[in-house]
């Protein structure tokens, strides 16, 4: 049996940015660029002479027109496309990878510094092998069912209403309900397993919220109070795209989170700064910062020791 929203179950770590509105950086009333371009918190920047190392997984790609590249998004057609920073000190005798009509790519772990331009690698670069988990660029939403199982477990209430186009009225339905927060396909026995269940989140009244969905849906369902609306979340989103300009480095696009009730700003680097600017601006917790590199322990750092 089909589940509803099926297109969710592809998410995959590393597909994250691949979704995303690519649109860059905040307008002057929110100036986030206090930091520096190279540092994970506004007191990584004063730290000279110790550049902050970054790890992320990513496709490194290079052709006719330019070097080897760390993807932000790369297009996996043949030949794939990718667009990103270029990265230095890269060496493709050191790693295995693959070349159709000049394109040279693969996929690795990598590790380096970051000047706000270009990623140079600190330590060579590593394949990514198959079970690795990535680094970076991580969708890191829990996918688990929140709710308890029913007695019985997770089955469905009434089968002639969890097909295909229960699930599309469904999602009319939804749409229609000023307190729905958002919705997603969770599995109770992690992403391996086969079950899901539909996972709906509302402002309001739970029971009620059942009664109605039921009219449409009677697959397994999960039902969670959340803080914000979809509408409230779509003009948060809608506002922090209209605060970006195009050709501003670090701000890589804007993403629904409905998992964590928020809007997702997908950037380079975050900075401690640029967290409470949003949350000063939409409340905290309303937009969570997604970091495409992630910082490692400086040596000689609590956390480094």
């Amino acid at each position: 049996m089909r589940s509803p929203f099926t297109a969710l179950r592809t998410l995959g770590a590393l597909a994250a940015l691949s979704a995303l509105v690519l649109v860059t950086a905040c307008g002057q009333e929110m100036n986030t660029n206090r930091a520096a371009p190279g540092s994970a918190s506004e007191s990584d920047a004063n730290r000279p002479n110790r550049p902050q190392q970054y790890a992320v997984t990513a496709v490194v790609l290079a052709n006719a027109s330019h070097g080897p590249q760390i993807c932000h998004v790369a297009r996996m057609m043949m030949p794939p496309t990718c667009s990103g920073p270029d990265v230095v000190g890269w060496d493709w005798d050191a790693v295995t990878s693959q070349s159709v009509r000049g394109i040279r790519w693969g996929t690795y772990h990598l590790t380096g510094t970051w000047d706000g331009k270009r990623f140079t690698l600190t330590e060579p670069a590593k394949n990514l092998r198959p079970g690795d988990k990535p680094r970076g660029g991580v969708d890191d939403r829990d996918f688990r069912t929140p709710c308890k199982a029913p007695p019985g477990g997770w089955k469905p209430v009434d089968r002639s209403k969890a097909s295909h186009a229960a699930e599309q009225r469904l999602q009319e339905l939804l749409e229609q309900d000023p307190e729905y927060g958002g919705h997603w396909i969770s599995y109770p026995a992690g992403l391996r397993g086969g079950q899901t269940v539909t996972v709906v989140t509302f402002t309001g009244d739970l029971p009620g919220n059942e009664r109605e969905i039921r009219t449409a849906w009677g697959g397994p369902l999960c039902l969670l109070t959340v803080e914000r609306s979809q509408q409230e979340l779509r003009t948060v989103r809608e506002d922090l795209v209209k605060r970006m300009s195009a050709g501003t480095p670090g701000y890589l696009g804007v993403g629904s989170d409905p998992v964590n009730n928020r809007v997702r700003l997908y950037v380079t680097v975050p900075s401690d700064h640029m967290q409470r600017e949003l949350d000063r601006r939409y409340g905290k917790g309303a937009v969570g910062l997604s970091p495409w590199l992630h910082p490692k322990a400086l040596p000689g750092t609590a956390s480094g020791r």
